[in-house]
């Protein structure tokens, strides 16, 4: 019988990070591993000033979450990181093992 991490470790690769179900091989910070990635596109407004001298200067970017075997990659991400995905550079935002699956969160300035 095995134990509940031994059930969770197996549950990780077996049905979240599965190719068959959720997950594609990607390039993660030149390791080619099954993650999955959710594009949290943003076209953020800043309020500066008020009434009618109120204006918006956006910020454009682009955030992302990845969710990966932690496993899988060589060493954790760690805040402010330069770290890339498939073909495009991002910086670490968090990184958070939850049971040996991690979750990275991802920004990046499209401007």
């Amino acid at each position: 019988m095995k134990t509940f991490r031994e059930q969770i470790a197996a549950d990780n690769t077996a049905a979240f990070i599965n190719l068959l179900e959720f997950a594609d091989k990607h390039n993660l910070n030149g390791t080619e591993c099954s993650a999955i990635l959710q594009d949290i596109s943003v076209a953020e407004g800043l309020s500066t000033g008020t009434g009618s001298s109120q204006t918006y200067p956006g910020i454009y970017g682009s955030r992302l979450q990845v969710n990966c075997l932690a496993e899988a990659l060589p060493e954790l991400p760690v805040y402010g990181q330069l770290f890339g995905v498939n073909d495009k550079q991002y910086l670490v935002e968090s990184c958070a093992d939850d049971m040996g699956i991690l979750t990275i969160q991802l920004v990046a300035n499209d401007r």
